[in-house]
């Protein structure tokens, strides 16, 4: 059960940075939505983001516990700027979550807390 949840968490964790890395014009552009204002700080914030998801991917997937706990943290301090960006009232400008089509709503909050909670339990699960 472990391992399956490693995969298939880390996988998500993974195609996040892929979809990206895919469309990285978009995707850096998004960041302007979290008040990233230049485009050197858009561009440092997606390059942050990317490399914080593939390094945690690959720790997850791994066995990392450590990994695990701190791609959890990742997804709330994802969820918490989503919903800092709803209560700014960007509601549907571009948020990158899974490249440059993803929008800010209040699915992508609850996706994001679900997601944060999945990868917490998994370092507990049976292997």
């Amino acid at each position: 059960m472990e391992t399956v949840a490693r995969l298939v968490l880390g996988g998500l964790l993974a195609w996040s940075a892929a979809t990206k890395l895919a469309d990285a014009r978009r995707s850096t552009a998004a960041m302007a939505t979290f008040g990233f204002a230049t485009p050197a700080s858009r561009r440092l914030a997606w390059a942050v983001a990317v490399v914080a998801e593939i390094a945690l991917a690959v720790g997850v997937v791994a066995g990392s516990d450590r990994a695990a706990y701190l791609a959890a943290a990742l997804m709330l301090l994802f969820a918490l700027t989503l919903g800092s960006g709803l209560m700014r009232g960007r509601a549907g400008a571009p948020c990158a979550c899974f490249g440059g089509g993803s929008t800010v709503g209040g699915g992508a909050v609850v996706r994001d807390v679900a997601l944060a909670g999945a990868i917490a339990v998994v370092p507990v699960l049976p292997s």
